[in-house]
Parts: structure tokens; C-alpha cells; sequence
């Protein structure tokens, strides 16, 4: 897979943004991704229930994104923790027309909460996870864009007024004490592998609805997007199963009972 070489305009086609981690301990995460992944941070934010920093992972070249989330208080990201433990908590895709997108997931029998259309930088809205999937699917449309993956390897400059954000935030420089951890060499982030119980419905929602690039046989299909992809094979019971790392040296990282690493691991 192959990560935004230039600046990303506002989408203009469906794009795969990243895999979200609920943990309880958001910056201890943030600074063993930097030190064993050689992850690159690229926006935080502190919202009224929950706290959020995205990384890029990867080279110049290839990667993609992945965010942790941590909860300040009590609300939907505690009640998650409290009964699941750390681990997935969903995969955001943004397109060009969030209200298209939901009309569409609707049609495929997908239920949809949490609309938001007010804020420009981030609207969004959630697919609830069921047996099919057993993950969060956000969809979100932005006006905004990152930037280039070199500015982003090579600056710790981060201005929020034009990157993708949240219209309510409070804060968005909790996580900056993060650059002080020293970052190990740069692994590039792979698929995120994902379970269905439900192919017909995935390769609805993924290949139809969010318009992927489908390789694989029936039972295990890759969908690709510009900036990330998902591994999805069939199987008993659904969910996040792993992220793929393409430096199989790596080992032991696991977020709860998701490994970070190569997808014999994954079961």
C-alpha cells in the first residue's frame, strides 16, 4: 500500500484513514509505538469524554495510520474498556459525500448512529458493530487535508486549522511530550486483518459502499484503498483480528488481544 506522496486535497474518492485502539494509558502506548514502530504523530486532540493521538506509520513510501484513544472520564470509550479490555475499537474511512455514503449503508442493511454534519473539518457517522463485522465502522468527510508524508517524517510542526479535527476539542497539544521519546527505525504498517461471519456484507460494504479495490479468493479478500487496506477472511466469529507489520522482526506488541505484527499471529 502506498501512503499520500503529495498533500492530500479534500477526498475526492473514498480513502481508508485509520485503525483505532481504545487504551487506558494513551500516552505510554504513544511513546512504545514511537520507540518500537517508529511512529510519527500526527494530531491530538482532547474531546469532553475521550483524548486521541494519530500516528503515522510507515516510510516516505508506504504505510498508514493508526490512533489510540484513552478516556477522560466516564462515556462510551470507559464503558468499552470496562467490558472488552484494550484492543480495536473501530476503522475510520472518509469519503466525498458523507449523507451518500450513509444512504448507502443503509441500503445494505447496516445500522447507522451518531450523524454529525455540523462541523466542516470532521463531519461523521458510525456503523454499529454486529455479528457480521464485531468493529466500529466511522465513516467521516473532511474538508481538510494531512500533509505530505516527507513534511510529515521530517517537522514537528503541526498546525490543526488545516488538518482534519474535531469541532469541539479543547486541547490539541496533550500529547506533544511524545517527541521526547526517541523514535526507533520507521516499520511500515500493513493490513488491518479483519474476521466476518458475513462475506456477502463486507464485500458490500467495502467494495461497493466504500469503493476498494478487491484481490483474493472468496473466503479472504484484500480491500485497498490509497492509504491503507483490510484483510478480510471468513470465519466463525467476527472482529479485528491483527495489524499487519511488513518487518516481521518485531515482536510481542499486542494492544489487548490485537498483535501488531506478522498475520501467522493473528488466528
Amino acid at each position: 500500500m502506498t501512503s499520500h506522496d503529495h498533500s492530500t486535497p479534500p477526498a475526492v474518492a473514498v480513502d481508508f484513514d485509520h485503525t483505532s485502539f481504545a487504551v487506558r494509558d494513551a500516552m505510554s502506548w504513544a511513546r512504545r509505538l514511537r520507540r518500537e514502530l517508529g511512529a510519527t504523530p500526527v494530531i491530538g486532540e482532547t474531546l469532553e469524554e475521550f483524548r486521541y493521538l494519530l500516528f503515522y506509520v510507515g516510510t516516505q513510501r508506504d504505510g498508514s495510520r493508526v490512533e489510540l484513544l484513552e478516556p477522560n472520564g466516564p462515556g462510551f470509550l470507559s464503558r468499552f474498556l470496562d467490558r472488552h479490555g484494550e484492543g480495536a475499537h473501530h476503522v475510520t474511512f472518509t469519503v466525498p459525500d458523507l449523507r451518500e455514503a450513509v444512504r448507502q449503508a443503509r441500503s445494505i442493511g447496516a445500522t447507522v448512529v451518531g450523524e454529525d454534519y455540523e462541523h466542516p473539518a470532521w463531519r461523521e457517522a458510525f456503523l454499529l458493530p454486529d455479528a457480521r463485522l464485531r468493529v466500529v465502522v466511522q465513516l467521516a468527510q473532511t474538508d481538510r487535508s494531512y500533509p505530505p508524508t516527507e513534511e510529515l517524517l521530517t517537522s514537528r510542526e503541526r498546525d490543526v486549522t488545516s488538518l482534519p479535527s474535531t469541532g469541539s476539542a479543547t486541547d490539541s497539544d496533550w500529547w506533544t511530550p511524545v517527541w521526547s521519546t526517541p523514535a526507533g527505525p520507521a516499520v511500515v504498517l500493513g493490513p488491518t486483518h479483519l474476521s466476518t461471519t458475513d462475506p456477502e456484507f463486507s464485500r458490500n460494504l467495502f467494495a461497493s459502499v466504500l469503493e476498494a479495490d478487491v484481490t483474493g479468493h472468496d473466503d479472504e479478500l484484500l480491500f485497498t484503498w490509497p492509504s491503507g487496506a483490510l484483510r478480510v477472511r471468513t470465519a466463525e466469529h467476527a472482529g479485528i483480528t491483527g495489524v499487519g507489520l511488513e518487518d516481521t522482526s518485531v515482536e510481542g506488541l499486542t494492544i489487548g488481544s490485537v498483535p501488531l505484527g506478522h498475520p501467522a499471529d493473528f488466528g
